[in-house]
């Protein structure tokens, strides 16, 4: 017997901005409730009836930090092609502002009972922006491709998958080689946005498709207008598309890298939508009756990585004890303005379907921390240090909550030296070489809770701790190939006290900021859940 799983039925939990691989890069970069919570200063779109767009207004402006590296969303990871990209094309699923999975190409999806086998339902009626239809040719080809090229964003998660069989025009199913029910949802994650086989399938890679460069044929409800390097990305309205034509007419991504010039844009009235209003401005803004902010949390919590290899902190004593000098609240309030909330599990608390909010890390306690060290046999130097030669690679943006850890940490008789880096500098250190011993980062642990096998499985890329713990990877596999959503909470619950235990990662903060739209503006992403994709700007208008 299959189970036919809708978006109501199976919104697994999930972390760009979006987030960041690395809070400060591409996203690496969301639960049945709140995988994305939201508030906001004014009432939020959806009006009574049919609403319609104020006819002196037909152009939405949106900004983005920098120019796209490609135009090929299915290639490679890119924050500033994801707004684009969910405006040109389709994926199976999508997630939406609260960071469930929703809809998208795949109308539903059945999950065989030994979770072998996810067969997908298309939308009747795609099609492409040069009328061809869209169908199950264009997913086998798409996932094919990147199943076959490693040099594709999502390749790796594509190795679980033997095959893809096209049962009829509108059905496809994907033959698994390893059950994982998180699939569904990191399929509406990055890098996988269904391409034209018509246009793309003509001998030549990817990358030198013409294609990748100028993406005229999308499938979604915008098509591409034009692209201006360091200035903007045009979209016009496609009249044609499945779920009904856009209300706005045109969407200009206007590419502004610096916050303050952005930020005044906005108040100018010459930006219509920031996604990320940096905390300086928050209260001015809230002030502002001509702006709305909506303070969207992810789960992408501020973290403490540690080099479990590495001398000094391959000591689970030396760990403990600094967990242990962490004054959340006091990090919360003086780094982050009160917008950045305590984290206390090692597993966003906000996805409270599967977080352990239990077996949670410590409140501070600098007393408890000495003894900890002096229990493990550690003795004061002349100075009043039990150990010293710590170093903490930080980029910019996270030195504030490094310095306040740094101080308690000293209070404890912990020194720890700060390496503050650019984050590029800071990436090629830690990203690549794996040269430190400890570092902070951020980062979308989702789309699923699958994600701390990736973060913290054994073997993993993304085990930026070189940590094992074999019951740990047992839990998890366990975890992703579990159907039933309670167990699978059980089982995650389960492995994040062992993390909690064994202190590769220490969460600090989770990761929440506010958005910044016209007052006047309706139906916006964040105004969609459970109903649109985030970064869809299709159902957006003026009032």
């Amino acid at each position: 017997m299959k189970r036919r799983l809708t978006a109501l039925f199976l919104a697994l939990a999930m972390c760009s901005a979006l987030l960041l691989t690395a809070c400060g890069g591409n996203n690496d970069t969301p639960p049945a409730n709140n995988g994305g919570d939201q508030q906001t200063t004014q009432p939020s779109g959806g009006d009574a009836g049919t609403p319609t767009n104020n006819p002196a207004k037909n152009t939405l402006v949106i900004r983005i930090d920098g120019d796209p590296k490609s135009f090929n969303p299915t290639l490679i990871s890119d924050d500033n092609l994801y707004k684009p990209a969910q405006n040109i094309y389709n994926r199976l699923t999508q997630l939406d502002s609260s960071k469930q999975v929703i809809p998208d190409a795949a109308e539903s999806w059945d999950v065989s009972d030994d979770a072998l086998t996810i067969t997908w339902h298309l939308r009747e009626g795609m099609k492409w922006h040069d009328g061809e239809a869209l169908d199950a040719e264009d997913v086998k080809y798409t996932f094919d491709y990147v199943k076959e090229h490693p040099e594709t964003y999502f390749s790796s998660s594509m190795s679980i998958v033997d095959s893809i069989e096209i049962i009829d025009p509108l059905t496809v199913a994907f033959h698994m080689n390893t059950p994982d029910v998180s699939f569904v949802a990191r399929i509406g994650w990055y890098g996988t946005f269904i391409l034209p086989e018509h246009i793309f399938n003509n001998g030549q890679n990817w990358e030198d498709n013409p294609a990748s460069t100028t993406p005229t044929v999308g499938s979604g409800p915008y098509k591409f207008e034009s692209y201006s390097q360091g200035s903007s990305i045009t979209l016009t309205a496609n009249p044609d598309y499945v779920g009904g034509a856009p209300k706005i007419e045109k969407l200009i991504f206007s590419i502004i890298p610096d916050d303050a010039t952005a930020m005044q844009a906005l108040l100018n009235g010459e930006v219509d939508y920031v996604e990320m209003v940096p905390d300086a401005y928050v209260d001015q803004f809230l002030q502002e009756p001509s702006l709305r902010l909506d303070l969207d949390k992810y789960p992408s919590p501020y973290r403490i990585i540690f080099n479990v290899n590495a001398d000094k902190v391959s000591d689970l004593a030396v760990r403990k004890a600094i967990a242990l000098c962490i004054n959340r609240e006091d990090i919360s309030n003086k780094a982050y303005g009160g917008i950045m909330p305590p984290e206390y599990s090692a597993y966003p608390s906000i996805v409270e379907w599967c977080a352990n909010t239990t077996d949670t890390y410590p409140k501070q306690d600098i007393e408890a921390a000495k003894k900890v060290l002096e229990d493990a046999g550690y003795t004061k130097d002349a100075n009043g240090f039990y150990v010293t030669g710590i170093e903490w690679d930080v980029f910019e943006g996270m030195q504030d909550m490094a310095n306040l850890i740094i101080a308690s940490c000293k209070e404890a008789g912990i020194g720890i030296e700060m390496i503050l880096s650019e984050y590029n500098a800071w990436s090629e250190k830690v990203g690549q070489q794996r040269n430190y011993m400890m570092e902070s980062q951020g980062g979308f642990m989702g789309p699923d809770p699958a994600a701390m096998a990736t973060r913290y499985g054994t073997g993993s890329n993304s085990n930026y701790a070189g940590w094992s713990n074999a019951e740990f990877d047992r839990l998890c596999a366990e975890a992703a190939a579990e159907g039933d959503e309670a167990k699978r909470a059980e089982l995650y619950r389960a492995a994040q006290k062992i993390l909690v235990e064994e202190l590769p990662v220490i969460n600090v903060v989770g990761f929440a900021s506010y958005s910044g739209t016209a007052a006047d503006l309706a139906d916006m992403p964040q105004d969609g859940a459970g109903k649109w994709g985030w970064a869809d700007f299709s159902h957006a208008y003026f009032k």
